[in-house]
Protein backbone atom coordinates (compact mmCIF):
# COMPACT_ATOMS: atom_id res chain seq x y z
CA UNK A 1 0.00 0.00 0.00
CA UNK A 2 2.80 2.25 0.94
CA UNK A 3 4.55 1.85 -1.86
CA UNK A 4 1.37 2.44 -4.00
CA UNK A 5 0.65 5.53 -2.33
CA UNK A 6 4.58 6.58 -2.95
CA UNK A 7 4.37 5.71 -6.95
CA UNK A 8 0.97 7.77 -7.25
CA UNK A 9 2.07 10.69 -5.31
CA UNK A 10 5.26 10.44 -7.97
CA UNK A 11 3.28 9.83 -11.02
CA UNK A 12 0.85 13.22 -9.83
CA UNK A 13 4.42 15.32 -9.22
CA UNK A 14 5.59 14.04 -13.43
CA UNK A 15 1.89 14.61 -14.67
CA UNK A 16 1.37 18.12 -12.58
CA UNK A 17 5.13 19.19 -13.84
CA UNK A 18 5.19 18.35 -17.32
CA UNK A 19 1.72 19.74 -17.85
CA UNK A 20 3.05 22.96 -16.50
CA UNK A 21 5.97 22.82 -18.53
CA UNK A 22 3.45 22.87 -21.59
CA UNK A 23 1.51 25.93 -20.35
CA UNK A 24 5.22 27.97 -19.88
CA UNK A 25 5.89 30.43 -23.33
CA UNK A 26 7.83 29.21 -25.43
CA UNK A 27 10.43 32.39 -26.06
CA UNK A 28 13.33 30.34 -27.49
CA UNK A 29 12.22 30.99 -31.75
CA UNK A 30 10.15 33.43 -33.12
CA UNK A 31 6.04 32.57 -32.95
CA UNK A 32 3.31 34.98 -32.75
CA UNK A 33 2.75 33.74 -28.79
CA UNK A 34 5.87 35.25 -28.31
CA UNK A 35 6.23 37.95 -30.64
CA UNK A 36 2.73 39.34 -29.05
CA UNK A 37 4.30 38.85 -25.37
CA UNK A 38 7.01 40.98 -27.12
CA UNK A 39 4.70 43.73 -28.33
CA UNK A 40 2.51 43.67 -25.05
CA UNK A 41 5.83 43.84 -22.85
CA UNK A 42 7.65 46.50 -24.81
CA UNK A 43 5.92 49.12 -22.76
CA UNK A 44 6.50 48.70 -20.08
CA UNK A 45 10.17 47.57 -19.66
CA UNK A 46 11.23 50.32 -21.91
CA UNK A 47 12.75 52.19 -18.73
CA UNK A 48 14.88 48.28 -17.94
CA UNK A 49 15.84 48.61 -21.50
CA UNK A 50 17.17 52.08 -21.50
CA UNK A 51 19.16 51.41 -18.28
CA UNK A 52 20.50 48.49 -19.37
CA UNK A 53 21.94 50.61 -22.24
CA UNK A 54 24.82 51.89 -20.08
CA UNK A 55 25.73 48.20 -19.23
CA UNK A 56 27.91 48.54 -22.04
CA UNK A 57 30.24 51.57 -23.10
CA UNK A 58 31.26 49.90 -26.24
CA UNK A 59 30.31 48.09 -29.30
CA UNK A 60 33.43 45.76 -28.34
CA UNK A 61 31.57 45.79 -25.07
CA UNK A 62 27.96 44.68 -26.30
CA UNK A 63 29.70 41.84 -28.61
CA UNK A 64 31.49 40.24 -25.42
CA UNK A 65 28.35 40.70 -23.51
CA UNK A 66 26.37 38.52 -26.51
CA UNK A 67 29.07 36.06 -26.65
CA UNK A 68 28.10 35.02 -23.07
CA UNK A 69 26.00 32.54 -22.13
CA UNK A 70 22.39 32.88 -21.55
CA UNK A 71 23.07 32.42 -18.11
CA UNK A 72 26.19 34.53 -17.56
CA UNK A 73 24.10 37.20 -19.31
CA UNK A 74 21.13 36.92 -17.00
CA UNK A 75 23.57 37.09 -14.02
CA UNK A 76 25.23 40.03 -15.44
CA UNK A 77 21.49 42.02 -16.04
CA UNK A 78 20.96 41.10 -12.25
CA UNK A 79 23.76 42.84 -10.99
CA UNK A 80 23.49 45.57 -12.96
CA UNK A 81 19.78 46.10 -12.18
CA UNK A 82 20.39 45.86 -8.58
CA UNK A 83 23.42 47.97 -8.55
CA UNK A 84 20.67 50.65 -9.94
CA UNK A 85 17.41 49.44 -7.68
CA UNK A 86 15.80 47.79 -10.78
CA UNK A 87 16.03 44.76 -10.45
CA UNK A 88 12.51 43.77 -8.00
CA UNK A 89 10.53 45.92 -10.19
CA UNK A 90 11.98 44.77 -13.88
CA UNK A 91 11.94 41.28 -12.88
CA UNK A 92 8.44 41.41 -11.77
CA UNK A 93 7.25 43.37 -15.25
CA UNK A 94 9.13 40.85 -16.84
CA UNK A 95 7.02 37.79 -15.23
CA UNK A 96 3.97 39.21 -15.68
CA UNK A 97 4.73 38.53 -19.26
CA UNK A 98 5.73 35.94 -19.51
CA UNK A 99 9.58 36.06 -19.66
CA UNK A 100 11.80 34.08 -17.64
CA UNK A 101 14.09 36.89 -16.95
CA UNK A 102 14.87 40.42 -18.42
CA UNK A 103 17.84 38.63 -20.16
CA UNK A 104 15.84 36.18 -22.12
CA UNK A 105 13.55 39.53 -23.14
CA UNK A 106 16.23 41.09 -24.40
CA UNK A 107 17.31 38.68 -26.38
CA UNK A 108 14.28 37.79 -27.78
CA UNK A 109 14.10 41.21 -28.41
CA UNK A 110 17.40 41.15 -30.05
CA UNK A 111 16.85 37.97 -31.87
CA UNK A 112 13.52 39.74 -33.76
CA UNK A 113 15.58 42.81 -34.26
CA UNK A 114 18.22 40.92 -36.52
CA UNK A 115 15.13 38.74 -37.96
CA UNK A 116 13.34 42.35 -38.75
CA UNK A 117 16.98 43.57 -40.41
CA UNK A 118 18.82 40.50 -42.20
CA UNK A 119 14.61 40.75 -44.09
CA UNK A 120 14.72 44.11 -44.99
CA UNK A 121 18.61 43.47 -46.12
CA UNK A 122 17.40 40.69 -48.38
CA UNK A 123 14.42 42.67 -49.99
CA UNK A 124 16.74 45.88 -50.37
CA UNK A 125 19.57 43.71 -52.00
CA UNK A 126 17.06 41.12 -54.21
CA UNK A 127 17.46 43.17 -57.27
CA UNK A 128 21.54 44.48 -57.09
CA UNK A 129 23.48 43.06 -58.97
CA UNK A 130 26.34 40.30 -57.49
CA UNK A 131 29.08 43.45 -56.85
CA UNK A 132 26.82 45.57 -55.68
CA UNK A 133 25.59 42.87 -53.23
CA UNK A 134 28.71 42.05 -52.07
CA UNK A 135 29.64 45.66 -51.36
CA UNK A 136 26.84 46.24 -49.05
CA UNK A 137 27.28 42.20 -47.32
CA UNK A 138 30.77 43.78 -46.79
CA UNK A 139 29.54 46.47 -44.78
CA UNK A 140 26.71 44.56 -42.92
CA UNK A 141 26.49 43.37 -39.35
CA UNK A 142 28.09 39.95 -39.39
CA UNK A 143 24.74 39.00 -36.97
CA UNK A 144 22.20 40.13 -39.65
CA UNK A 145 23.92 38.14 -41.94
CA UNK A 146 23.97 34.75 -40.34
CA UNK A 147 20.04 35.04 -38.84
CA UNK A 148 18.60 32.19 -39.65
CA UNK A 149 16.57 31.77 -42.51
CA UNK A 150 13.44 30.20 -40.15
CA UNK A 151 13.38 33.70 -38.52
CA UNK A 152 13.81 35.51 -41.84
CA UNK A 153 10.41 33.46 -43.60
CA UNK A 154 8.81 34.65 -40.09
CA UNK A 155 8.95 38.34 -40.51
CA UNK A 156 8.17 37.66 -44.07
CA UNK A 157 5.24 35.73 -42.86
CA UNK A 158 3.77 38.89 -40.32
CA UNK A 159 5.27 41.27 -42.26
CA UNK A 160 1.94 43.26 -41.98
CA UNK A 161 1.28 42.73 -38.21
CA UNK A 162 5.09 44.14 -37.02
CA UNK A 163 4.39 46.88 -39.85
CA UNK A 164 1.86 47.72 -37.93
CA UNK A 165 2.78 47.56 -34.42
CA UNK A 166 6.17 49.39 -35.23
CA UNK A 167 3.70 52.48 -36.52
CA UNK A 168 1.59 52.30 -33.46
CA UNK A 169 4.40 52.17 -31.39
CA UNK A 170 5.87 55.23 -33.27
CA UNK A 171 2.94 57.07 -32.92
CA UNK A 172 2.84 56.12 -29.54
CA UNK A 173 -0.67 54.11 -29.04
Amino acid sequence: MFLLKHCTLWVLIFFCASSHAQFLPDNSSLNLQSVQRWMNSNRDLAGVVQALDAMHKTDDDVKKFDALPAVEQDQKIAVFLQENTLQESATAVAARHGWKSVGEYMRFSTRLGNAIAAYFFEQETMNLSDAQRQSIRAKTDPTVLQTPAADIAFVKNHEALLKNYIQAYAAGR
